[in-house]
């Protein structure tokens, strides 16, 4: 799994989703800007976070956030009774 480099910093930090309340659009394809990275917070459950033009998937917990790296596209599948948030680098 990819790190954020540590010279990056967050600058923003989204809402918290649920399954009910992600928006359409973070669960189809899509990516962050060029410089911009992004990190999965997840607060309660699971959330399955998809890179396919790697075939990569990862299923994400509190214990174990995800990384999104620049211009990667990717989805994020919040599962049931999942609480999550994004937090913003540059």
């Amino acid at each position: 799994m990819a790190t954020i480099p540590e010279t990056m910093q967050a600058y923003q930090k989204t809402q918290i989703y649920t399954d009910k309340t992600t928006p359409g659009m973070m669960k189809n394809d899509h990516s962050v800007r060029n410089g911009v990275w992004a990190k999965i917070v997840v607060q309660k459950g699971e959330v399955v976070y998809e890179v396919p033009t790697r075939q990569e998937t990862q299923t994400l917990t509190p214990e174990s956030p995800g990384i999104i790296e620049p211009m990667v596209t990717h989805r994020i599948l919040p599962q049931p009774g999942a609480k999550f948030y994004l937090e913003y680098y540059r």
